[in-house]
């Protein structure tokens, strides 16, 4: 990890102008710079960089940052690969921190096992361009498909000559080891200590990571031995996660997903290169393995619009419905495009112009819960009841873990059309559905909090969990947010969030500067102190006991009174460490949230001007008590309403003392809270 004195070097360094200048052509504007924005189609320079503020902001679609998140979301790169890439532009030598010796063995490990990777790679390169070794087998199948020398080189293809052991000798005779040949998967060691390749007279497709590296290799045979199996990909190891680490062609394909803020989804390496090579450029492959939450949150990153092609097949079509379920459940937007009887995305490209198959595909997109209805009523005649009943049962099923409420509405009313229901029917289904998930999710996170306490299968079996085929009991898994109960009564949810927000805006942008109180204000009959506005409101809080509720509000407090600031007796300098420290921050949530925050407020307009002919510095006296009273006040009637839920369930049961004890709680806490609301008036 890189250590916090080479980041403060780096943040002082980096001019964001002059980097956005890289990818945007900007022109000064007055005090800022604008240009198109690269993050949505822009005919008009909508894009405002700050150089003072070192922030950028676009007014159309409201993308906004600081240098490192504007690298993170054009490059589509990790915050460590942002701030290398600031260091080699800056000529900034990087320090890593300590790490364990586990962690750097680890790391060491890794390295190495993409060094031998991307040697292997090279290696099948080497071989296909080379018709000694190659006998031009790889090189004329891959122009058989159709594919020119240079989508062969861009896709870094290769062949893997015949011989038993032809790589791995190679491999050893130039120094690497053979643990990392037998790590990565491309040497296989026998039971009588014999060294062999993995791959031979196969044609190599490299799969890359995110970043570029090769990670693994899938490779297809060439011979015409009928036991031999079609394809053989490389093992998982610790740089490759079949179900996490990429899908095919993501690393050639996330840029113009990000650019057409759509992912179109195939099967197999082919397809891909066929239709790259034709221009479409936005297209990857699961490569013949099943769609995990692992893939779907790569592609998630670029875009919440995905489209699958498929072919004629019915058997393919359902076999892939379970994943497409799990795309719908991140809340993406789902399209099914259906080929030409006899066509695949390989073949359907080769023999069509670009604009042809564009225009196929805006043609010929379905809504998935639409083409699901017509897959899945071919297959049920008119008379089945039993049949009918379960398609409905499995297309209501798809619908209910949509996670946005309207689409959910939507299909219901176009369910509700096609088979003539009562929508009321379908509404209560779906809760239901909704509902036992929820139950059942939180059964699953307590049993996954408890299992610290009390591991083991006993612990999962009153949870009500059954374990999987090799013994694993099942994760938690996220469904949309409910208002959760803490220890001390209070519910979490925005009515709180909107307040923590402000309260942590404060902190943020002026938690060093003092309050400077009017001259009649006093304190009982003592003049107010002045103190720094962190100072007031953590002095408020911990008065009553409070903490925030908002995880994200809550980690920037916490980080915000655990950072030790820098000396000074100009607030305006302590304040610039604070916001550099939270505007770079190793937490990206924290990062983004920081920087969307400041870069709120530096655009110009009417209001803003107006705003700050009174500045936000001198009405501190004022906005921060005000901020922290409505707080608390949100805070007691949440707590109000609790107590009227108990009032009437005590009455219901009969319990008069309880009733009468809760009662006189809840008329003090409304005393608490009109001193609060009379409080508040004087803002």
């Amino acid at each position: 990890m890189i250590d916090h004195a080479t980041k403060e070097r780096i943040m002082d360094a980096a001019r964001i102008e002059e980097v956005i200048g890289e990818f945007v052509t900007l022109k000064r504007s007055g005090a800022n710079y604008v240009g198109l924005c690269p993050f949505h189609p822009d005919k008009h320079p909508s894009m405002s960089v700050s150089a003072t503020k070192q922030f950028f902001k676009c007014f159309s679609c409201g993308h906004s940052g600081n240098v490192i998140s504007f690298l993170m979301d054009h490059e589509h790169i990790s915050y460590p690969e942002a701030l290398r890439y600031l260091a080699r532009k800056y000529g900034i030598e990087i320090v890593e921190k300590d790490e364990t010796p586990e962690e750097a063995a680890q790391r060491m490990r890794n390295d190495s096992l993409l060094i031998v990777n991307d040697v292997a790679q090279k290696f099948y390169q080497d071989v296909l361009w080379d018709p000694e070794r190659s006998h031009m087998i790889g090189l004329g199948y891959f122009r058989q498909r159709g594919f020119t020398d240079e989508t062969i080189r861009r896709f870094g293809l290769g062949y893997a000559p015949s011989g038993y052991d032809t790589f791995t000798r190679f491999a050893l005779d130039n120094g690497y080891k053979e643990e990392y040949l037998l790590e990565t998967g491309l040497s296989i060691k026998h039971d009588d200590g014999r060294l062999s390749d993995r791959f031979y007279e196969r044609v190599m497709f490299p799969i890359y990571s995110l970043g570029g590296k090769v990670i693994a290799f899938g490779g297809r045979i060439m011979s015409a031995e009928k036991k031999a199996a079609k394809y053989v990909n490389s093992p998982e190891s610790s740089i490759y996660s079949k179900s996490r680490s990429t899908l095919y062609g993501l690393f050639q394909a996330k840029n113009a997903i990000a650019r057409q803020d759509k992912c179109i989804m195939v099967e197999g390496y082919a397809d891909v290169i066929s239709m790259h090579q034709r221009g479409i450029e936005n297209v990857v492959a699961s490569s013949g393995t099943a769609l995990t939450e692992g893939h779907i949150n790569l592609v998630k990153r670029f875009t919440k619009r995905i489209t699958f092609i498929y072919d004629s097949d019915p058997a393919g079509i359902k076999a892939s419905m379970r994943g497409i379920d799990m795309v719908l459940e991140a809340g993406m937007e789902v399209k099914i495009v259906l080929l030409p009887q006899g066509e695949d995305p390989d073949s359907f490209a080769q023999a069509n112009e670009k604009a042809d198959i564009e225009q196929y595909i805006a043609s010929h997109e379905q809504d998935f819960i639409t083409f699901k209805i017509n897959i899945l009523s071919k297959d049920i005649a008119e008379n089945d009841i039993y049949g009918r009943t379960q398609m409905i049962s499995e297309i209501v099923q798809t619908v209910s873990v949509i996670p946005d409420e309207i689409t959910r509405n939507v299909y219901i009313e176009t369910i509700a059309g096609v088979f003539n229901l009562q929508r009321d029917s379908l509404f209560l289904r779906i809760r239901r559905m909704r509902q036992k998930r929820r139950e059942q999710t939180q059964a699953r996170n307590n049993y996954n909090r408890s299992r610290e306490n009390a591991p083991g299968p006993d612990g999962a079996a009153e949870a009500g969990f059954i374990p999987d085929e090799q013994g694993r009991y099942p994760e938690s898994e996220v469904y949309e947010a409910t208002p959760r109960k803490r220890d001390s009564g209070i519910i979490t949810n925005d009515y709180l969030a909107v307040c923590e927000r402000e309260l942590v805006e404060m902190l943020i942008k002026w938690g060093e500067y003092t309050i400077h109180w009017e001259s009649n204000m006093t304190y009982g009959e003592e003049k107010i102190p002045e103190v720094t506005v962190s100072e007031y409101i953590r002095g408020q809080l911990d008065e009553d006991g409070l903490t925030l509720q908002n995880p994200l509000y809550k980690k920037v407090y916490d980080a915000y009174y655990a950072l030790e600031k820098v000396p000074s007796d100009n607030c305006e300098e302590t304040q610039g460490h604070v916001i550099k420290y939270f505007t770079f921050h190793d937490d990206m949530e924290v990062m983004k949230f920081t920087t969307e925050l400041l870069s709120e407020s530096y655009p110009i307009t009417i209001k803003n001007f107006n705003a700050s002919l009174t500045s936000e510095e001198h009405r501190l006296y004022k906005d921060v008590p005000k901020a922290v009273l409505q707080y608390k006040s949100r805070i007691v009637g949440l707590q109000q309403t609790e107590l009227q839920k108990e009032i009437a369930a005590a009455g219901k049961a009969g319990d008069d003392a309880r009733q009468k004890e809760l009662m006189h709680s809840f008329l003090t806490l409304a005393n608490v809270r009109n001193q609060l609301e009379k409080a508040l008036k004087k803002y």
